[in-house]
């Protein structure tokens, strides 16, 4: 497998992040991709287990270090680890050999970055950040700088996304 492309969506809590995946993700399958998605779940607790009746779940409760399932075309994956940093999970999400990664958080990480800004308010500490390509901002927000498009303009949306993935490979994955 060739050079895995990874688009960070960052901001601030309800800033529009896991919905602007989402619209992400439909752009991309509709252009033919196969895309793995990793999410920084930054809320102190761990994500939430399905139902413990599971097997699999099951054994995870029990102890294991892992548990993985697979039944109709999909693998399940439960790990324990005290830390995983970006690099580690980027290396887990290219098992699925993916053509691009979407990365909703974490950030700090370096690679090219949408961010989300609610108000101007928000910029000054976004603003630092490595690898800024687009600000998704409210309709007629504008700063100086940086590209900047309004966060319900669907098809300036879909334009910049289909120029970005076609655009050079990020060979550090």
């Amino acid at each position: 497998m060739g050079a895995v492309k990874v688009l960070q969506v960052v901001g601030f809590k309800n800033s529009g992040k896991t919905a602007l995946m989402s619209r992400l993700l439909g752009m991309a399958k509709e252009s033919g991709k196969a895309v793995s998605t990793i999410k920084h779940h930054g809320h102190g607790s761990p994500p939430q287990m399905p139902p413990g009746t599971t097997d699999s779940t099951r054994f995870f409760d029990e102890g294991a270090a892992s548990s993985l399932v697979y039944g109709g075309g999909v693998i399940q994956l439960h790990q324990r680890q005290e830390s995983a940093a970006l690099a580690d999970l980027l290396k887990l999400a290219c098992f699925a050999e993916p053509d691009l990664v979407l990365v909703e958080g974490y950030k700090e990480a370096d690679f090219d970055k949408i961010v989300l800004v609610r108000s101007e308010e928000d910029w000054p500490e976004l603003e630092r950040l490595q690898g800024i390509r687009l600000v998704v901002a409210p309709e007629g927000l504008r700063l100086d700088g940086v590209e900047t498009m309004g966060r319900n303009n669907e098809q300036e949306m879909k334009s910049w996304f289909l120029k970005w993935m076609e655009g050079e490979k990020d060979e550090s994955i």
